[in-house]
């Protein structure tokens, strides 16, 4: 990350809300910069405040990567969304590699999908998630949850490949691909060897690992290593 740019990260603070987050972050540019966003298996909801105003950002899915150019002092926090969740009336099929700016309701509010919510800050996304969920705006779809925490057997299933790409936008097999090159880019992040990150995660070997890696994150094992 370039060093104009300050991130904070943190997990849901309540078992509910982590059924529906991966994660929640803020962002703050502190010199113009530009932002690499790699495809990580999750979508988003980002709240983006710059000197033209306040933003409410909806991100689908996507297998390729994204520059986010800056302007000092601009930030933004988001919501990223576990795979298996959607929302049913714009579901991840109308979304892959695409954005949907959410109208604004008010100083205080926005209108997703018609629904009338209160805007969340950083450190209270988890009720802006549950009002979601009790709203019917987002649900957790039980047939991508099962086959992620079954490692994605059978992602050759045409009614499997058929719902993934209904719900998320992306087939089982380029989701499998995408989650295990964003955990193989973490690993090596802490310092990992890339022979021991490939042993860890099943790719063939290393070579398979580096050229998956430079073909969805268009980056190689050497760049992300520490120091």
């Amino acid at each position: 990350m370039p060093a104009d740019i300050r991130r904070e990260t943190r997990e849901a603070d309540s078992p509910s809300a982590a059924r529906f987050i991966a994660r929640i972050e803020q962002v703050e540019y502190t010199a113009a910069a530009v932002e690499v966003a790699r495809p990580d298996g999750t979508w988003d909801l980002v709240f983006r405040q710059t000197r033209h105003g306040l933003m409410v950002l909806q991100t689908g899915q996507t297998d390729r990567v994204v520059q986010l150019p800056g302007e000092a002092g601009d930030r933004y926090f988001n919501i990223a969304f576990r795979p298996e969740v959607y929302m049913p009336r714009r579901p991840g099929a109308r979304m892959t590699n695409l954005g949907h700016v959410h109208e604004l309701a008010g100083q205080r509010g926005c209108l997703i999908d018609g629904e009338k919510l209160e805007l969340p800050r950083f450190d209270n996304a988890e009720r802006f998630v549950m009002a979601l969920a009790s709203r019917g705006l987002i649900e957790v779809d039980r047939h991508v949850l099962r086959a992620g925490q079954s490692g994605w057997q059978g992602v050759d299933d045409r009614s499997l490949q058929r719902h993934s790409a209904h719900v998320t936008g992306l087939s089982p097999k380029k989701l499998q691909q995408i989650i295990r090159a964003d955990a193989a880019a973490k690993l090596l992040q802490q310092g990992l060897r890339p022979a021991d990150v490939a042993a860890e995660l099943g790719y063939s070997d290393q070579a398979h690992l580096t050229n998956s890696l430079r073909r969805i994150l268009d980056v190689t094992p050497g760049r992300l290593l520490p120091g």
